[in-house]
């Protein structure tokens, strides 16, 4: 019965050994996705039809705006020889106008914010199929994609050079 029992232990401590060796051989990794994001081409190239894109709606907001300020002079203007009627008019399509900037604005604001999101999402997508042939080629067994979630990681197991490498030739 002592015979078998010690047995077992061998073994469990022969398997925890060998079981240690073997997860020591697996090596973990992470990837910067603001970097990968940021550096890559494909990246870069949505960074600037992100700039485009905002360029053409703050244009559109600008034209609005003088549109707003010229009624608000108009209105404010202390030699002006409005009618309490056509001065009311012009009040009201200066706040119908005020309105329609700030929902300009909103608007524009939130369609960037879409446009951003769309692009990072593609380029997580492209990235995922090359970091997981990265992962293969090298060997990892895990690689997170955010790093902040553990409390410390090499700098060592950053793979993000590599997979920006990866994105950049296709």
């Amino acid at each position: 019965m002592k015979r078998m029992s010690l047995l077992t232990v061998g073994c469990l401590v022969f398997v925890m050994v060998c079981g240690n060796a073997l997860f020591a051989a697996d090596k973990v990794g992470y990837i910067n996705l603001q970097r990968l994001v940021n550096e890559s081409e494909m990246g870069q190239a949505a960074k600037a039809e992100i700039m485009k894109l905002r360029q053409e709606k703050e244009q559109t907001a600008a034209a609005k705006l003088q549109e707003v300020n010229r009624l608000k002079e108009i209105i404010n203007a202390t030699d002006s020889k409005l009618s309490a009627a056509e001065r009311r008019e012009k009040l009201e399509a200066f706040q119908k106008a005020y309105k329609e900037y700030q929902r300009i604005v909103a608007d524009a604001k939130e369609d960037i914010a879409k446009e951003d999101r769309q692009l990072v999402a593609l380029i997580l997508d492209k990235a995922d199929g090359v970091l997981k042939k990265v992962a293969k080629k090298q060997k990892y067994a895990i690689i997170l994609k955010d790093p902040n979630a553990v409390g410390y990681l090499d700098p060592e197991v950053d793979v993000t050079d590599e997979v920006l490498k990866e994105l950049n030739k296709k």
